[in-house]
């Protein structure tokens, strides 16, 4: 019985602790760009690697419209948005051994 309830609170820890770091890289997203602060996604690199203007106005996580030359903006979201997933990659890695230790 006690080997039960070890296993189930070591998967309840294992999904909480999961919740957390989801939710810390989700703030980890966010980067400062020309003045405005923008949270890089699918969506956005998407966007703006197919506009075809290389000037363009985004609007931020303020709600403020910011000129953004595409190529500097979309270089530097790339770079962050793939920093921050290695990142989430590695520490969910770590959780998932914790887990099966």
């Amino acid at each position: 019985m006690q080997d039960i309830l070890s296993q189930i609170k070591l998967a309840t820890s294992y999904q909480q602790n999961k919740q957390i770091l989801r939710e810390k890289i989700q703030t980890d997203l966010h980067f400062a760009h020309n003045g405005g602060l923008f949270k890089v996604t699918p969506e956005l690199l998407a966007f703006v690697s197919t506009w075809p203007i290389d000037e363009l106005y985004l609007e931020d996580t303020y709600q403020n419209p910011v000129a953004v030359d595409k190529q500097v903006f979309l270089v530097q979201a790339q770079q962050h948005y793939h920093k921050v997933m290695n990142r989430w990659h590695d520490e969910h890695a770590e959780l998932r051994k914790l887990r099966k230790v």
